[in-house]
Order: structure tokens, then sequence, then C-alpha cells
């Protein structure tokens, strides 16, 4: 009897327990994790680099074209002229005439082509031209501008004078039914055509102070004014000149 109230006394604890468990929802079975070693922290991301961005390349620009200074133009007077001596204006449309030697200069007056005037001081440099101070006779003084080396605005009157046989010559253009004398250069001749321009046949080539009668004209051709002329043997069509330099000069009682 006493074993059996024995093993209730040790029964009786455990059935106590397994009441209060009841009592409590159940019995669970607690398990206890098994603690193992910590992972190791992955290692950190490299952050990703950025691509290096390259150095912007100089973008050759277009070279600016360098200014070249132009050498100044020299403008020269027409050989002949000088101080005393007597000048023709060449100029197609006159010259004007001022009270200094610039083109600033107030105009005092203005010649017309084929005026003969005479040269009374220079010359003088100012604006890139040659100028002279003239006298035309008849009270107009003041400077003309010679113009350029290709471009003659005031040539040496080399036609004025006493003409062959009697008269005196006459620097101005020449015109219908003028008596006209050949005033080349010493040693050059006029060559007289049958037609007017350079590819006419030469009817002849005549010296110096041979004269004509003007009986027709004119003609512009080849860049030349052509005249016809009669003389006593020859008879043909001639050229008055060029670039200031005239061939055939009017003749004046």
């Amino acid at each position: 009897m006493r074993g059996g109230q024995g093993r209730w006394r040790m029964l009786l604890p455990l059935g106590m327990l397994i009441l209060v468990s009841l009592a409590c929802g159940g019995f669970q079975v607690r398990v206890t994790p098994t603690v193992g070693p910590t992972p190791a922290a992955p290692a950190p991301t490299a952050a990703p680099t950025a691509p290096a961005t390259p150095a912007p390349t100089a973008v050759p620009q277009a070279a600016v074209p360098t200014e070249t200074a132009l050498p100044t133009p020299t403008f020269l007077p027409a050989p002949g002229l000088a101080v005393g001596q007597m000048a023709r204006v060449a100029a197609s449309g006159g010259l004007n005439v001022r009270d200094q030697a610039a083109t600033t200069g107030q105009k005092v007056g203005k010649l017309d082509v084929d005026a003969v005037v005479k040269l009374v001081s220079g010359p003088t440099q100012g604006e890139s031209y040659t100028w002279w101070q003239i006298d035309d006779g008849a009270g107009l003084v003041g400077w003309v501008a010679a113009g350029t080396a290709e471009d003659k605005w005031l040539a040496p009157d080399v036609g004025a004078g006493p003409a062959a046989g009697g008269g005196k010559l006459s620097n101005r253009a020449v015109r219908l039914g003028d008596r006209v004398q050949v005033t080349t250069e010493e040693g050059k001749v006029l060559t007289v055509r049958e037609a007017a321009g350079i590819d006419a046949p030469a009817v002849a080539r005549v010296l110096p102070g041979t004269q004509f009668i003007v009986r027709g004209g004119p003609v512009r051709q080849d860049s030349f004014l052509w005249w016809q002329l009669e003389g006593e043997e020859v008879k043909g069509w001639a050229a008055e000149g060029q670039e200031g330099d005239r061939w055939l000069t009017p003749v004046e009682p």
C-alpha cells in the first residue's frame, strides 16, 4: 500500500503540470534555436565608378585672316612737267582747281579737257597725288592734281607752238574741217590707214610736221578716236592720239 502511495506522490506534480498546461492552451514544445557562427557580413559593394569624362578636344578654329598691308601706290607726275612750262589738261572730264594742294581744298574753278595752262609752282605731294599750281592766263590760279601713272590728268603741252608753214598749233580736240599737223614724238611716224581701225591696211606712214585737212569723222574704234584726213599726197584715216599723247594737233592762223 505504501509503494502505491509513493508512486502517486511522484506522479501528482507531473499530473498537475499537465493540467496547468492544458488550461493554458495546451502543451507546446519550445525549440531552442541552435546558436551557430554569425554569418560574415557581405563585403560592401563598391559604388560604380562614373566613366571618366574625356577632356574636351579643342575644335580647331578657322584661322583669322591676317590683314595684309597693301603698299601705298606711287603717284608720279607725267614726265616733262616743270615749273615755267606749259601743260595741257588730259582728264576727259576736266580738272578741278583748288586753293590748296588737297582734295579738301576749296574749289576755285575747273579746267576743260585740252585746256593749256602754265605751271607756276610744284610739284608737291598731298593725299597720294602730285599737285601743281597753275595759271590759265585768264585769272584762274590754283592747284590741280596730275593724276596717276596709269591715268594722267595733266600732260606736257607738246602740241603747242608754231606750226610748219605758218600758223600756230592749238592744243585742243580736233574738229571736222580743221587743218591738223602730225605731232608725234621726234623719230616716230603716224600710220594712215584705209579705214578707221588698227586692223585696216596702212596707206602711208608720215613724219611729224606733215599737215592734213580733216574731211570726216570722228569714229571711235579700238579705243582710239579716228579722223579721215586728206593731204597733198596721202588720204586715209588716222588716230588722234592716246593717254595724253597727241598725234594730230589743230593749226590756227
